[in-house]
């Protein structure tokens, strides 16, 4: 049987923020006795870019690496590593400057766990496991972000002799800092003075840029995505000025942007509009900066929604009937013969100033605007669902039981072994921090007792939990 290794963190999907603590323990079997160096565990975090381009006569490779989380603690330091299931408790800390994780053509930035064998003849034996972290970003705490953005442009849709009149256009946002499931309130004004052409809509859509920084030789590569996309379908008629406001939601899975110019790994974002002109003309492009933290603004924290909404453009006729059709009251109450006279008097004198009404105010409701309206109150009622503080990931914690693991073997040795502390290391590579045994080997143990020694476990694992000291990260910029 080969040697196996079992992670199990305190939080089902390992996803932490910066500052905060990696509690849980590592199950480590094997099956016959090993001669190593030392075992040991690390942390680390690191980001790396590469990518080439090839050119007429050769090809340029670019590269780059910076390390910004690295610590080591050796768990066994003898020659001979015996046999049997070993259970190593870990308390981790990862540091508060650490940027987030996130990934890109030519690069990314990931941290992970590992546990090493290391062997002194032959290759060493190394588990992984990857975990995410999410940087803090409290947007409250830089009033910059707090700011109204604003950009502004005129396009002249045809050239001399034949030139018409300027298309002025401005984009304009309340604030630039803006978090993940919350939505961006926009204003665009069109002042379209050309007499031959209109603006057929708009499209919003919230792009993400990339910034990759090699280091050998030093240059410099760009990549841009769309997130989410949207379409406003109204007109600006020509020698016309017309106002759109709307807003678009930014994504559930969208990493907090990067403030730190040194980062060979660069994330920002902005809001870019495009004004439809067709008739093979370009289009007008308005961009403004934002800034996706993870915690929203305080006058703009009503703007967040629970869930990711589903986009649908409505038309005009749509709208004049979601603004014409006034829901059913819930109760009907009973009224007097005095009001009834009143409302009946004030009802007939309306009919007779009030004049004809129009064809489309006759209009009948759609079959599905009727059925959703219908189905309104039933989706109310349901409780709210807490999203995850990163995306695609739940935010319920536990810790997955080992005793399956323990127990399928009871002829193995087992060695329990317990950290007091983070994982330090000084400049030799040596734990600062003793992994003690809190008990001796067990030869041949029973079920009953190995269900014991479990209980013994995990209760000294909560009641003697000591305070973890801050981990050494080690910046190389």
């Amino acid at each position: 049987m080969p040697t196996t290794c079992v992670f199990q963190l305190d939080r089902l999907n390992p996803v932490y923020n910066s500052g905060e603590y990696i509690s849980g323990r590592i199950l480590l079997r094997t099956d016959k006795v090993k001669r190593v160096n030392a075992v040991y565990v690390t942390l680390e975090g690191e980001a790396k870019v590469q990518w080439s381009m090839s050119g007429k006569t050769e090809t340029s490779n670019y590269s780059g690496h910076q390390q910004y989380l690295h610590t080591r603690t050796n768990v066994f330091d003898n020659s001979l590593f015996r046999a049997g299931v070993h259970v190593y408790v870990l308390t981790l800390r990862i540091p508060p400057d650490c940027p987030s994780t996130c990934k890109g053509p030519y690069g990314y930035i990931a941290y992970n766990i590992s546990l090493t064998i290391d062997k002194p003849w032959g290759f060493d034996e190394i588990f992984r496991k990857p975990i995410m972290v999410v940087q803090t970003l409290d947007l409250n705490y830089n009033s910059e972000f707090a700011l109204p953005v604003k950009d502004e442009n005129i396009k002249y849709l045809c050239h001399w002799p034949c030139i018409s009149g300027p298309i002025s256009s401005s984009l304009a946002l309340p604030a630039s800092g803006f978090t993940p499931l919350q939505e961006v309130p926009f204003s665009v004004e069109v002042d379209n003075q050309s007499p031959h052409y209109d603006i057929i809509g708009l499209e919003v859509s919230i792009k993400q840029h990339f910034v990759f920084l090699s280091r050998k030789p030093v240059k410099r590569n760009f990549y841009t995505k769309t997130l989410c996309k949207d379409m406003i379908t109204d007109r600006t008629l020509r020698l016309s000025k017309r106002v759109y406001e709307s807003s678009i939601c930014v994504p559930m899975d969208t990493a907090r942007s990067t403030l730190n110019p040194n980062y060979i790994v660069f994330l920002h974002y902005t809001l870019q509009v495009k004004l439809k002109t067709g008739y093979f003309h370009y289009d007008t492009d308005l961009s403004v900066p934002i800034v996706v933290g993870t915690t929203p603004l305080q006058h703009l924290r009503a703007t967040v929604l629970t869930q990711q909404p589903a986009r649908r453009t409505t038309t005009p006729e749509r709208q004049r009937l979601i603004e014409r059709v006034q829901p059913r009251p819930a109760t009907v109450e009973e009224e007097t013969p005095q009001e009834t006279e009143a409302a009946a008097d004030e009802t007939h004198q309306v009919v007779e100033d009030d004049e004809p009404p129009s064809y489309d105010s006759c209009l009948p409701p759609s079959f599905s605007f009727a059925t959703l309206g219908g189905s309104q109150p039933t989706l109310e009622s349901q409780p709210r669902i807490h999203l995850p503080k990163f995306p695609g990931f739940s935010t319920f914690v536990g810790t997955a039981p080992a005793h399956d693991l323990i127990l399928e073997d009871s002829g193995l040795d087992m060695h329990y072994y317990r950290s007091y502390g983070s994982l330090d290391t000084d400049h030799t590579g040596r734990s600062l921090d003793t992994f003690g045994s809190l008990c001796g080997p067990i030869s041949e143990p029973g079920e009953s007792e190995q269900q014991q020694l479990l209980a013994v476990l995990d209760v000294t694992a909560q009641v003697h939990q000591p305070a973890p000291l801050q981990t050494q990260a080690e910046h190389q910029f």
